[in-house]
């Protein structure tokens, strides 16, 4: 008797380079390699999120056993957790991580404050209203001006960099003005960008390192001249690195997967942001961190989808862990 091939959805947001709110969304380069690896072993459909919604009802109609969710949604600090809470309240299962970890992990003042006590975080101070810049005339610079719940260095250019109190309200108000959501003003450092990845099943694999020229990994270096940035695996052990990778974890309480980047400087790690929805996309950081530990992108993605199908269900997070040795 021939054996039933699981069904597996692919879900995802394309990026047609139509909007700047697409920089975060999946490339067709990307998307498809998904779908080569998995149809060799399942049943695959691509289904793309609408913003509409419409995707939902063709979601019904395929019935999947697993949903490969890399949806990064169109507006909100809550966009990357919408489609896994969809799905959660639907029961379909799907990779990844889950929506707790999904809305927690896309704020990133939020995030260093919970791991602040734990592992060295940049100082950092939001900013979600114009009053609140006169709470900042004393700080120490230079600071790095940011969106705090946005991806892909979206706003971030030459001038996030500011050295003054002038400097940080005329920045400030550029990205107020421009996006009205939350900013995150933080102390800068210069030193070395590098990424981990956690895999659950796996572990901390990594590092790689990215190399670009700019003063850090801003949204030119992420759109515009990708192709002059080089990622590359880094040889050699790095057992405190993946050690502060497992706290983040176990703290965070991350399902499915993360990816975490920091920037070193004299031998110290700190803290970026985590990034609980990733990008697959073949020569990007999260396939070359696994690259450095020896898997293949194929390796990857076969993994991901075999161990989410050992379940029917999704495991929910807690959001933030309480380690019994606190206590």
């Amino acid at each position: 008797m021939e054996l039933k091939m699981k069904k597996i959805v692919l879900l995802f947001n394309l990026n047609r380079h139509q909007h700047e709110y697409e920089t975060e969304f999946d490339s067709e380069l990307t998307i498809d390699s998904i779908y080569n690896v998995l149809s060799k072993k399942y049943e695959v459909k691509k289904i793309e999120a609408d913003k509409e919604f419409k995707w939902i009802e063709e979601l019904r109609r395929y019935n999947p056993d697993l949903v490969f969710n890399i949806c990064e949604g169109y507006n909100g600090p809550a966009r990357e957790s919408v489609y896994g809470a969809i799905l959660e309240q639907l029961k379909y299962n799907y990779s990844g991580p889950d929506s707790t970890n999904l809305l927690m992990c896309h704020n990133k003042f939020l995030v260093k404050n919970l791991l602040k006590d734990y592992i060295d975080c940049l100082k950092g101070y939001s900013v979600c209203e114009k009053s609140d810049i006169d709470l900042l005339k004393d700080i120490q610079y230079p600071v790095i001006v940011k969106l705090n719940s946005e991806g892909s260095s979206m706003g971030m250019d030459e001038k996030s960099i500011v050295y003054s109190y002038d400097e940080l309200k005329k920045q400030v108000l550029s990205l107020l003005n421009k996006y009205d959501r939350n900013i995150l003003v933080e102390e800068y450092i210069d030193g070395q960008d590098l990424s981990m990845i956690y895999v659950e099943g796996l572990g901390a694999l990594g590092p790689c390192i990215v190399n670009c020229d700019s003063e850090f990994y801003d949204y030119e270096m992420k759109t515009i001249k990708d192709d002059t940035v080089d990622i590359q695996t880094v040889n050699g052990k790095f057992d405190f690195l993946k050690n502060i990778v497992s706290i983040i974890v176990k703290r965070l309480d991350i399902q499915g997967y993360a990816k975490i980047d920091f920037r070193k400087k004299n031998d110290k790690f700190y803290l970026i942001e985590v990034n609980s929805q990733v990008s697959f996309h073949p020569t990007g950081e999260f396939i070359t961190c696994a690259k450095t530990d020896g898997y293949s992108f194929d390796d990857i993605i076969n993994y991901i989808v075999e161990r989410a199908l050992l379940s029917n269900a999704k495991k929910n997070s807690i959001g933030y862990k309480v380690i019994d040795n606190d206590r």
